[in-house]
C-alpha cells in the first residue's frame, strides 16, 4: 500500500528485486498492483467528489422546494383571504355562510380535518354547526355532531379564553376531547366580534406538530372575518323575522276582516235568492219554484262549502256563478242569455281566487242592466290572462249606469246591492297597500250613435 501510493519507490524497488535475483515476474507484479492501487485511489476520490455533489444540489432542490411549497401556502391562504373578502352574502344565513367558509376557505388550505362551532343561545354550549373531512360524508351533513360545553376540552377552554391555542401533541394535554377519531395535533381559535365569543374553528391532524405559526394565522384572519358576516347575517335574519312577524300579523287581520265581510255578504245573497222563490209562489208557478229549490239547494251547499275558505279554485268559482246566473235567468223567464269562457291557456283548475268575488258584478249586471232593458240581452263573463293578472270581464248590453241611476231614483224602494260593496272592500284588502293595480275597473258601453249600449267590469287578481 504504501509503494502503492508513491510510484517511484514502487519503480525503483522492481529494479532492486530484479538486480537482486529476485526474478522479473515478481518485479512486474509488484509494478501492476502499485498501479491497481493508484487508479483505485483516484477513482475513489472521484467517488467523493461526486457524492458531495449530488448531496449538495439534492439539499439546493429542497431548499428551493420548501421555499416554493411555502411561497404556495402563502398565496393560497391570500386567495382564500381575498375570496372571503369579496364574498357576497347578502340574504345569506348563518348557516350558508358557515359552509361556505367551509368548502371554498378551509379545504383550500388542504388540511385534514376542520369543524366550526357556534356558541347556543343559552351561550354556555358548543355546538357543531359546519364540517370538513370524515366529519363531513355529504354535503351539508356533520357525521354525529357533539356539544361541548364552554370551558370544556380544548375548543372549550379557547372559547372561554378568547385565546388561540396550537397543541402539537394531543396525547400530553389531558383537555384533548376525542370527536370521530384521535389525532395527534390540533389548533383551535376563537371568532370573536367586541369581545363577544361567537364561536371557534378548530381543526386536527393525525401528524404531530402539523400546525405552524402559518395556520395559526391564517385561521385567525379567517375567524375575524367570519365574526363580521355572522353577526351581520344575523340581524339581517332578525329583521327578516321581524317583517314575517308583521306580515303575518297584518294578514291575520286581513284574514278576520274578510271574514267579516263574508258573513255580511252570505245573508245578503241568501236573502236575494229567497225572494227569488217567493216571486215563484207569488206567480203560482209550482213547478218551476220546485226546480229553483233544487237549484237553490245546491247553490246553499257550495257557498256554505266555499265561505269557510281563503281561496277557491276558478273551476269552483265558475261553476258557482254558472248555477247562480241559471236561476236568475229562471227568475226573468230567460230574458237573457249568457256566455262564460275561459283562455285556452289557462287551467280553472290550478288557479286560486277568493270564494264568490264574480258574483255580486254578475247580480249587478242582471238586476240594474239586463232587467230593465226592453228586449232580450246578452251577459258574457270573459277569463284571461295579462301580465301575472287573472282579468274577468263581466259585460251586459243593457240599459247602462246612466240609466240605471236615473231608475234607481224614481224607485219607492230602491233595490241596494250591498254585495257589490263589500266585494269591493275585500278586493282592496286583497290588493294590500304595495300595489299599484287598481283591481275594478268599470266601463260604459256606447254604440255607433254615441248612445248607452252596456256596462263593461274588468276585474284583475293577481295569479
Amino acid at each position: 500500500l504504501a509503494l502503492g501510493q508513491k510510484p517511484d519507490v514502487a519503480d525503483h524497488a522492481a529494479r532492486f528485486m530484479a538486480i537482486a535475483g529476485v526474478g522479473v515476474i515478481p518485479a512486474l507484479l509488484v509494478r501492476v498492483m502499485t498501479s491497481y492501487l493508484a487508479a483505485l485511489e483516484r477513482t475513489q476520490v472521484m467517488l467523493w467528489v461526486t457524492l458531495g455533489a449530488v448531496v449538495l444540489n439534492a439539499g439546493f432542490a429542497w431548499a428551493l422546494y420548501k421555499a416554493w411549497q411555502q411561497r404556495r401556502r402563502v398565496l393560497e391562504a391570500q386567495r382564500v383571504v381575498e375570496y372571503f373578502n369579496k364574498a357576497d352574502y347578502r340574504n345569506a344565513s348563518v348557516h350558508d355562510i358557515l359552509w361556505d367558509v367551509i368548502h371554498n376557505c378551509i379545504a383550500r388550505l388542504q388540511l385534514e380535518d376542520c369543524v366550526i362551532y357556534l356558541l347556543d343561545e343559552s351561550g354556555e354550549n358548543l355546538v357543531q354547526e359546519a364540517a370538513s373531512g370524515a366529519k363531513n360524508p355529504r354535503p351539508f351533513e356533520i357525521l354525529n355532531p357533539i356539544i361541548i360545553p364552554l370551558g370544556k376540552g380544548i375548543v372549550g377552554a379557547v372559547a372561554l379564553k378568547k385565546q388561540a391555542e396550537l397543541i402539537s401533541d394531543t396525547r400530553l394535554d389531558p383537555r384533548y376531547i376525542v370527536d370521530d377519531q384521535p389525532r395527534l395535533s390540533e389548533l383551535a381559535v376563537p371568532i370573536v366580534h367586541e369581545n363577544r365569543v361567537i364561536g371557534v374553528i378548530d381543526s386536527e391532524h393525525s401528524r404531530k406538530g402539523f400546525f405552524k405559526k402559518f395556520h395559526l394565522k391564517v385561521l385567525q384572519t379567517v375567524a375575524a372575518l367570519s365574526a363580521e358576516k355572522i353577526v351581520k347575517a344575523r340581524a339581517e335574519a332578525i329583521v327578516k323575522e321581524k317583517e314575517r312577524q308583521l306580515h303575518e300579523l297584518n294578514r291575520n287581520l286581513a284574514e278576520s276582516q274578510l271574514t267579516a265581510l263574508r258573513a255580511q255578504m252570505n245573508p245578503h245573497f241568501l236573502f236575494n235568492c229567497l225572494n227569488s222563490i217567493n216571486w215563484y209562489i207569488v206567480k203560482n208557478q209550482p213547478k218551476e219554484a220546485s226546480r229553483y229549490l233544487t237549484k237553490f239547494s245546491r247553490l246553499i251547499r257550495l257557498i256554505l262549502e266555499y265561505s269557510k275558505n281563503r281561496e277557491i279554485t276558478l273551476s269552483q268559482e265558475l261553476d258557482t256563478l254558472r248555477l247562480y246566473i241559471e236561476m236568475e235567468a229562471m227568475r226573468f223567464e230567460h230574458h237573457f242569455e249568457f256566455d262564460i269562457s275561459i283562455a285556452p291557456d289557462l287551467d280553472p283548475e290550478d288557479i286560486a281566487i277568493p270564494p264568490l268575488i264574480l258574483q255580486p258584478y254578475v247580480e249587478n249586471a242582471i238586476w240594474h242592466g239586463l232587467m230593465q232593458k226592453n228586449g232580450p240581452g246578452k251577459l258574457c263573463v270573459e277569463i284571461f290572462s295579462e301580465k301575472n293578472l287573472l282579468v274577468c270581464v263581466i259585460e251586459d248590453d243593457g240599459i247602462g249606469r246612466e240609466a240605471a241611476a236615473e231608475i234607481k231614483g224614481q224607485a219607492v224602494r230602491p233595490r241596494e246591492l250591498h254585495g257589490m260593496n263589500i266585494t269591493e272592500a275585500r278586493l282592496a284588502m286583497l290588493k294590500g297597500k304595495s300595489s299599484a293595480i287598481t283591481p275594478v275597473h268599470i266601463h260604459d258601453l256606447l254604440d255607433a250613435s254615441g248612445h248607452a249600449a252596456g256596462t263593461r267590469v274588468e276585474i284583475r287578481l293577481p295569479i
